[in-house]
């Protein structure tokens, strides 16, 4: 009986963990700087964002409301355009967003 309630107990804990998790695996990698945690910032796949920038994102986005064009990412205290090349961003549906399959933007302009 104790192993039954064990087994129980552990799938419950999976198809909860399944349940949590199976949002972010939908969205294909796509990640959305005007909902994202420092946490989901942090694991976007192929780029290394540091926790303080995953941070500042988001602290940013408190402080001034959501992004509106992907620009406004350059205005984040510590967004280098290096990061800014590797991150991508690209607008979604009024957002702005990492999409891995997105084709690379070009750096804006600097005129």
């Amino acid at each position: 009986m104790k192993k039954l309630y064990k087994y129980t107990l552990a799938l419950f804990f999976l198809l909860f963990m399944f349940s949590v998790a199976a949002p972010v695996l939908a969205k294909d990698g796509i990640v959305n700087f005007n909902t994202a945690t420092a946490e989901e910032i942090m694991a976007i796949e192929y780029v290394d964002i540091p926790e303080e920038l995953a941070k500042a994102i988001v602290e940013y986005r408190k402080a001034n409301g959501p992004f509106k064009r992907v620009e406004d990412l350059l205005k984040v205290p510590g967004m280098t355009q290096d990061f800014f090349e590797e991150i991508n961003p690209v607008m979604k549906d009024g957002d702005v967003v990492y999409d891995p399959d997105a084709e690379p933007m070009l750096a804006p302009s600097k005129c």
